[in-house]
């Protein structure tokens, strides 16, 4: 596939768009949806429409493909397609529980997976990139132009719209321990993905004014979303990457260059605005005593442990297929209509493995180590940008994973990097096979003269 967006028509003169744009506007929107983008602004509507197109769309491919696959008798599966089969019948558990547990009827079970089912746009993407239809580039691309969008579109509704004028609704929230300035929940996962991906390609494309756009991207994260596992987590892959993937020299010659002035800038800001300091020093004291226990301790913290201790003790009473999850539809007040206050979301892994059981939740997370078996196997493909940049990306939606809900509520965003790198991955064995029959054939070449010489 050419590089450019744009053919040059020779017989008629004129610009023509070419199937690689087309297929660029395909991505952007699978990504902008599938990543549901739009779900936390106010762009709500837009996002649930076009999810449902997309979910109509989802069953028609599968269902297609699994017709085709039937025919043609090729019934042989690779590891990621087995992975995305445990997915696709992952929902039952819960399901089944739900109606076991609460009563609920295995329709409503089975239908607040609805929007679980865009994972399986990662597979479309894969089954495009294997059969060349697509190049990674493009894809690269892709991903880039989404996380620019997000980025414009945050900052834009961040310093144009009053969040306080949404504060009743999910898309703005506040927090004592945060200032009490209201905010934007927007979704952090493409700020991870920029900050990261710009703060890798200015290391391998040796120039600096990717760390610009990195910046970026992390100052929304600092000062404009005001979550301190985001902040956490994004800082989390950017260091890994740092001290994992660069050499020592580098390291040494960026701490001088780069982040002395950094902190040296920190220092000066700290004199002119301290208010500012204090107000995330009180952040993290209030996160760190609330873990270790120390401390008063905020409404906020007793709910979180209220939530917790529920979660435990239905782990308890179901270990391994789980309690289920309660749709809102059947049920509008959720869970709290069988506890005194419980979201399943607030207490991340223990939340998870209340609704899914020890079974279902190792499926959930197993994308994780599967990934991580993939990279460690990726031997010839070390430096390239998109690849580097989706391993630490990776690592800040696992970190992430653990706190948080989102593993289910945007469950594309980390099966598709998996998906993708699997692809790196096939890729790879290609060109060890490769490099192998070429030192075979050399060596017989070597013995063909070596006997030609005697």
């Amino acid at each position: 596939m050419k590089s450019s967006f744009f053919t040059l028509n020779s017989d008629t003169n004129r610009l023509r768009i070419s199937k690689a744009i087309l297929y660029y506007i395909l991505l952007f929107l699978v990504i902008l949806v599938s990543y549901r983008v739009l779900l936390t602004s106010i762009l709500y509507y837009v996002e649930i429409v076009l999810e449902l197109a997309f979910e109509v769309f989802i069953v028609i491919y599968l269902g297609y493909r699994v017709t085709l696959r039937i025919f043609n008798k090729n019934y042989r599966l690779n590891t990621l397609e087995v992975y995305f089969g445990l997915l696709f019948f992952l929902p039952i558990i819960p399901a089944v529980a739900a109606l076991n547990e609460f009563g609920q009827p295995l329709f409503y079970g089975l239908g607040t997976f609805r929007d679980f089912y865009l994972l399986f746009f990662s597979l479309v993407i894969y089954n495009m990139l294997r059969r060349g239809e697509i190049s990674i580039e493009l894809l690269e691309r892709a991903f880039v132009g989404v996380a620019l969008f997000n980025m414009a579109f945050s900052y834009f509704l961040s310093l144009a719209v009053d969040p306080s004028a949404f504060q009743e609704s999910n898309l703005a929230g506040s927090n004592d321990a945060k200032g009490g300035e209201v905010y934007f929940r927007f979704n952090m996962a493409m700020f991870f993905f920029g900050s990261t991906y710009f703060f890798v390609k200015a290391f391998y494309r040796k120039n600096y004014i990717y760390f610009g756009y990195s910046a970026l991207f992390l100052i929304y994260v600092v000062f404009f979303r005001l979550d301190r596992t985001s902040m956490a987590v994004n800082a989390a892959a950017i260091v890994a990457f740092f001290f994992t993937a660069v050499s020592a020299r580098t390291q040494l010659l960026t701490l001088f260059k780069l982040i002395i002035p950094l902190i040296m800038g920190l220092i000066v800001a700290y004199f002119i605005v301290p208010e500012i300091f204090e107000q995330y020093i009180d952040m993290f004291a209030d996160a760190i005593s609330s873990a270790t226990g120390s401390g008063v301790e905020s409404e906020e913290d007793t709910i979180r442990l209220v939530e917790a201790q529920v979660a435990i003790d239905g782990i308890k009473e179901h270990p391994f297929l789980g309690n289920g999850k309660i749709s809102n539809e059947w049920e509008p007040l959720g869970y709290n209509r069988f506890y005194p206050y419980f979201f399943a979301s607030d207490v991340g892994i223990l939340g998870q493995t209340f609704m899914y059981g020890i079974f279902g939740v190792t499926i959930l997370y197993g994308q994780f180590i599967l990934a991580l078996y993939f990279i460690l196997r990726i031997k010839h493909i070390k430096r390239n940008v998109f690849l580097v940049s989706l391993k630490f990306y990776l690592l800040a939606l696992a970190l992430d994973a653990l706190t948080n809900g989102y593993i289910t509520i945007y469950a594309a965003q980390s099966v598709m990097v998996l998906a993708v790198i699997y692809y790196f991955y096939q890729k790879d064995r290609q060109i060890g096979i490769q490099l192998k029959l070429d030192r075979h054939r050399a060596a017989i070449e070597n013995s063909k003269m070596n006997d030609l010489n005697e």
